[in-house]
């Protein structure tokens, strides 16, 4: 895995998933989440907005260790975090 600095931030496919709670991860309004977000849909959707970016695919969420959904790395983005969740999945 790659060591995170100031200037990246990571995103995981959980953030847009429909079928979870806020409380369980999902991080953007449920009118712009997905059925069953995938890293690969999540990083053509953060290249469509201009992030660059860095898939690694087995990475886990800290909340699912059993679950190898993998991340995205977007360095040095374009805006804050809740930001960069809203353009993605405005394009997902």
């Amino acid at each position: 895995m790659v060591s995170r600095d100031e200037d990246t931030i990571v995103i995981y496919p959980c953030y847009f998933d429909k079928a979870l709670s806020r409380s369980s991860g999902r991080r953007v309004p449920l009118s712009q989440a997905v059925e069953k977000p995938n890293l690969d849909s999540l990083a053509k959707a953060a290249r469509l907005i201009g992030e660059t970016i860095k898939i690694e695919k087995e990475a886990k969420h800290p909340s699912t260790p059993f679950r190898s959904d993998g991340r995205i790395l977007i360095s040095n983005p374009s805006g804050t975090k809740e930001n960069i969740l809203s353009k993605i999945a405005s394009k997902l």
